[in-house]
């Protein structure tokens, strides 16, 4: 069992061969440091009692670009876990090995910290030749090692197998130092420099040391608490006297307090949340000067509140959501059940499943999966920053495309979905177990339809073969009252059917000549047929491609492809040149569910052709966000609109907010307004539903008239729409509603961003201006007064 021991990478107590020496005056030399970033660590170092600095003609110096010795690594190690774990190495222990170092001509001073390292497995009898006489300098790659083996002692710190180096010279590092030298960097406790490149063979210098013994100190032993020592969070008030964000992106400041003392403190990406006016905000955006809050622990900040900025801070918000789109200028979101899009800052940044990443990997990756973005809006919602994870209900049902030994990649639909497996992923198909070779041979040839079950950390564990390819099961390719033929596997397999041949299509009883309609239909179908000892066929299975993923609530379509979600995955699909489109059993046109599918929710049944893309939407009309009444029974607790070209009925909840023209009135006073409707007025309503699915709420609006719009007189407060065949001009009332749609055949790029115009008639004016400019007819719906006037405009971009 490990001790539980910390230690401080580059343990950092640059011990020379005076000792330590505590709270050192400042350094006369200290702006000799190849970079600035070192100094703070430099005097954090001496404040800590942690590096030794040189007395010359009575004046400190750190001399930061001096290099460090072996000797001084290994004691500086072992000081580390000896400060850590308030035990000394045992005379036993020195004893055991003196002989040994001795040999070697080990300074003296440097036996305790030899023998610990030798006792602990962290130094060979062959490595001690480096520290012969004491005078070697090390260089960072056997620093790291050194300090790596020490810290695998400890618990929650374990070496692992298999790993790489991210740096861009990892290749100079040996390959025994790569699990020591990437558990530092997965502990954040030695990193790259700003080129990422770890320089292994350089002599590691002061200034190194000190940046690592700081960090290392501070979370390591400074932090360390245990039942008879616990810190309590402390909270101080002050102004920042520095602020540094480090290169693994860490704060670092330091701050005169406004008891008269000065802190100290660091704040660790991820784990810290900076904030300004109630907004989070990034490190770099705390400057000297900022006054500031802070809670913290020893050494460690918790939280950090900029409370009044010397330069000024530009707050940031941030918004989930489900990513639609994204290009060089705009990302495009799903906001609950309509589309927002942002335009991007001229430096954003962008990171992918965690890293670092670019607009043109974000537009490859979406091609493949569904993602969902945490976006960073500066105060005119320009977006800073994207953050993009794969969104966990992506399809795990599919036809296996690849397969390694860490991933595996399926089809569902058009697109295509890469997961993680396991170490210990399990296969199985019709009840037995199948080897990973096996299923990683085969699953190109046979055509493994599989289904994948997540593990907690979204990797594969379980892979369940539905159906492959054999001489028994593959595509329908041929079908008469005679013979059937079907690919699988590449190649071709045909039967003769035998007299007494039954078919079952989709789970239902069918015949041959009706499969063999649908499949002439251009329908495409896996099939799978039981044989009698004859070889004839007696029985057919035939699923539609695709029909376990074939139903559910319509969620985009366009001219090429379509999505539907189905139990909460969603599924996408190519469309065929010519789809046959009914909505509520009526035959429509593609451009009429287009059309409505924007303001209309629709449960759709697909059927697709021999190259899986869909030839046939049953779509039928489940809800619908707006629309114009025509009926309304209280008794019986339905009511119903004209929608998407049909009337609809609905049900009602028990208890129903109404309002017609703003004012809040009855079922039974809406009811009754329908009976002055006459001619070019309706009643426009929008609803509301509960979870159950009935309205909880009608929004209802008398439109009297309906054209397109014409012109916009901003001099006169008028406006002119074309009525049938005929124009008129009507007057603006001085409170006017102005509301703005876009029907979804518009390309909302034509429009203004998220249609925010002025809600008057200069905005009226902008909004007819861009629907001239997109060649879309600009519709118009009018609400009159007593008066005359006109008291709600609603503009449509169609």
């Amino acid at each position: 069992m490990k001790k539980l021991i910390t230690f401080a990478t580059a343990a950092s107590l640059l011990l020379g061969s005076m000792g330590v020496t505590a709270y050192g005056a400042a350094f006369v030399d200290i702006d000799t440091v190849t970079w600035s970033g070192f100094k703070p660590f430099l005097n954090q170092a001496a404040e800590l009692g942690l590096m030794s600095g040189y007395e010359e003609n009575g004046k400190r110096y750190c001399k930061p670009r001096n290099n460090v010795t072996y000797c001084e690594t290994v004691q500086l190690m072992y000081s580390i876990m000896k400060a850590y774990s308030k035990q000394d190495v045992n005379d036993a222990t020195v004893t055991k090995w003196k002989p040994v170092i001795s040999a070697y001509n080990i300074p003296e001073w440097a036996y305790k910290a030899t023998a610990y390292g030798l006792e602990n497995s962290i130094l060979t009898t062959a490595e001690l030749n480096k520290l012969q006489d004491g005078t070697k300098y090390a260089n960072r790659e056997d620093v790291g090692v050194i300090f790596g083996k020490a810290l695998d002692t400890v618990n929650g710190y374990d070496i692992k197998s298999g790993v790489t180096l991210v740096y861009d010279d990892a290749s100079q590092v040996s390959a025994a130092a790569v699990p020591y030298l990437e558990l530092l960097y997965r502990a954040n406790l030695m990193v790259g420099d700003s080129d990422n490149k770890f320089n292994p063979k350089n002599n590691i210098t002061r200034a190194e040391m000190a940046v690592l013994s700081v960090k290392s100190y501070n979370k390591l032993v400074e932090n360390k608490t245990d039942s008879s020592e616990s810190k309590t969070a402390s909270t101080a008030t002050g102004t920042v006297t520095s602020s540094m964000v480090m290169q693994n992106g860490d704060l670092f400041i330091t701050l005169s307090t406004s008891n008269g003392t000065n802190l100290s403190l660091f704040g660790t990406k991820g784990d810290v949340t900076a904030k300004y006016d109630g907004s989070k905000i990034s490190f770099a955006d705390i400057g000297t000067g900022d006054t500031v809050k802070v809670t913290y622990e020893g050494q460690y900040m918790s939280a950090i509140e900029v409370t009044n900025s010397k330069k000024g801070i530009n707050k940031t918000t941030e918004k989930t959501f489900e990513l639609v789109d994204v290009s060089d200028s705009k990302v495009t979101v799903k906001d609950g059940s309509s589309e927002t899009k942002y335009y991007l800052d001229d430096d954003v940044e962008v990171k992918l499943d965690g890293k670092k990443s670019t607009i043109s990997k974000l537009q490859k990756a979406l091609e493949d999966a569904n993602y969902d973005v945490t976006l960073t809006l500066d105060q005119e919602e320009y977006v800073l920053e994207i953050v993009a994870s794969m969104n966990e209900n992506n399809p795990t049902n599919g036809l296996v495309t690849d397969v390694d030994d860490d991933k595996i990649t399926i089809k569902a639909g058009s697109k295509e979905y890469t997961y993680t497996l396991a170490d210990d992923v399990e296969i199985e198909y019709d009840g037995k177990s199948m080897t990973f070779s096996k299923f990683e041979k085969n699953y190109d040839e046979y055509s493994y339809m599989v289904s994948l079950k997540l593990d907690k950390n979204n990797e594969v564990d379980e892979i369940i073969i539905e159906s492959m390819e054999d001489e028994y099961n593959g595509t329908l390719t041929f079908l008469n009252s005679n013979r059937i033929e079907f690919e699988a596997g590449g190649d071709t397999y045909e039967y003769d059917l035998a007299d007494d041949v039954t078919v079952k299509v989709d789970g239902k009883k069918s015949t041959v000549s009706a499969l063999r309609e649908s499949y002439r239909d251009g329908k495409g179908y896996v099939v799978s047929v039981d044989v009698d000892r004859n070889d004839e066929v007696t029985e057919i299975i035939a699923t539609s491609k695709y029909a376990g993923n074939s139903t559910g609530e319509l969620s985009e379509l366009d001219k090429d492809e379509l999505t539907i979600v189905s139990d909460d995955t969603k599924y996408t699909y190519d469309l065929a040149d010519d789809v046959d489109v009914t909505i509520n059993g009526k035959s429509k046109d593609l451009e009429d569910l287009m059309d409505y599918v924007k303001n209309y929710t629709f449960t759709v049944k697909l059927s697709f052709d021999s190259k899986g893309d869909v030839c046939e939407i049953e779509a039928t009309l489940a809800e619908a966000k707006d629309g114009y009444l025509r009926d309304l029974v209280e008794d019986a607790k339905t009511i119903t609109v004209t929608a998407a070209g049909m009337n609809l009925k609905l049900d009602l909840a028990s208890s129903v907010k109404v309002t017609l023209d703003g004012d809040e009135v009855t079922l039974t006073k809406l009811n009754s307004e329908l009976d002055y409707v006459y001619g070019d007025s309706r009643i426009y309503v929008e609803l509301t539903y509960n979870s159950s699915g009935a309205v909880k709420e009608v929004t209802a609006f008398w439109e009297d008239y309906y054209g397109e719009l014409v012109e916009v007189d901003t001099k006169n407060d008028e406006v002119t729409v074309k009525i049938g065949s005929k124009k008129e001009t009507f007057e603006i009332g001085s409170k006017a509603e102005f509301v703005y749609k876009l029907a979804s055949t518009v390309d909302e790029d034509d429009y203004k961003k998220n249609l925010k115009y002025d809600d008057d008639l200069d905005g009226l004016q902008d909004f007819l201006d861009d629907c001239d400019d997109a060649k879309d007819d600009c519709m118009a719906a009018l609400t009159k007064d007593s008066k005359g006037k006109i008291v709600r405009i609603r503009a449509i971009a169609e």
